[in-house]
């Protein structure tokens, strides 16, 4: 029997309205598969600012404390962050902590990035895989905007980045896709949400053959 269990170090304000430094939702999956455990965990990150909960992995173990703060509670007044720091910081620190064999990560939300910036970042990317080569790094794009989708390298172009750098590029994904494929001129809906996940295992696991 295979099993999945989950952590959330989650905190938002009671109006709904996401405020970067008020907002937290960092997620540990831990799931059992008969080809043996498989972590999954997704760390915030809206203006490139990230913060890890000292009651938390990979401070504390991922099995039930009595101090952990209970998902939906973990806000400012009641949590302790053992770890703040920018993308590049948190490679360097809490990605080998984490047991990290693969991570798509980008500088957060698009309007704090230019493209400037995504791709001196490459270099990043590319450096610290020669540090660690048991770490596989992806720079993930954002979905272009409803505006951009005849055009999408208006928005991202991969192969104008600094450094050689391996990309998970959503730009492309989107080119020319039904503008009702969007719930609001940035955000998608399902069906392009999956395309990206076949497209993320596919970097992780890839088919042989393709």
């Amino acid at each position: 029997e295979y099993q999945q269990s989950g952590l959330c170090d989650c905190f938002r304000l009671p109006s709904g309205r996401v405020n970067p430094k008020q907002t937290y939702e960092n997620r540990y999956i831990k799931r059992s598969t008969r080809f043996g455990e498989t972590n999954l965990i997704y760390l915030q990150n809206f203006e490139n600012l990230i913060r890890l909960n000292q009651e938390y992995p990979p401070f504390s173990p991922f099995l039930p404390t009595q101090k952990r703060c209970k998902p939906g509670e973990c806000g400012s007044g009641n949590r302790t962050n053992a770890f703040e720091g920018d993308l590049n910081a948190t490679l360097w620190n809490m990605l080998p902590r984490l047991n990290t064999t693969h991570a798509f990560v980008n500088l957060g939300w698009e309007h704090t990035a230019e493209f400037q910036q995504q791709s001196d970042f490459s270099c990043v990317i590319r450096d610290f895989e020669r540090h660690f080569p048991d770490i596989k790094l992806f720079l993930i794009s954002h979905p272009p905007p409803t505006n951009d989708l005849d055009d999408p390298v208006h928005h991202f172009d991969a192969t104008k980045l600094k450094c050689d750098a391996n990309v998970l590029d959503r730009s492309i994904v989107n080119k020319n896709v039904p503008k009702d494929w969007y719930w609001d001129t940035q955000h998608v809906l399902s069906i392009l949400n999956e395309e990206y996940n076949h497209q993320m295992v596919e970097k992780i696991c890839p088919l042989k053959g393709h």
